[in-house]
């Protein structure tokens, strides 16, 4: 069991949150026509639901169902407005989500591997 408070404790939840964008980012990619709060809610339920409390778990996914659909994602993401969005410059912007998802994934895995290995992963619920 880890300490409330430790740096392993902190890097737990860092690698569970990167662990949830991933696979909200990758959704953003596919554009298999999911509505990004779907996305959110599948990998919520995936990587952060198990960890957390009861008001958590009420509270979280509320929050989720106030995303915006995938345009309005990617035009937060590239920095423009919604008018502003054409499929050019959504192409670039999903190229830079792949680079960032294409990064992220060896590194999640390892950390989950090495959490494992070490003993560090910590099931208590917050």
């Amino acid at each position: 069991m880890l300490k409330e408070h430790s740096a392993a404790m902190g890097l737990l939840w860092i690698r569970r949150s990167l662990a949830f964008q991933l696979d909200l980012y990758s959704s953003l990619i596919n554009q298999d026509g999911r509505h990004p709060r779907d996305a959110a809610r599948e990998a919520y339920i995936k990587h952060l639901s198990p960890f957390h409390g009861f008001a958590l778990r009420k509270v979280f996914p509320l929050s989720l169902s106030q995303m915006p659909d995938r345009q309005a994602f990617i035009a937060m993401f590239g920095g423009v407005s919604l008018d502003e969005l054409d499929e050019e410059y959504d192409r670039e912007v999903v190229e830079k989500l792949k680079t960032l998802v294409e990064a992220w994934h060896p590194l999640i895995s390892t950390w989950e591997k090495d959490f494992a290995r070490l003993d560090l992963e910590d099931v208590r619920r917050v």
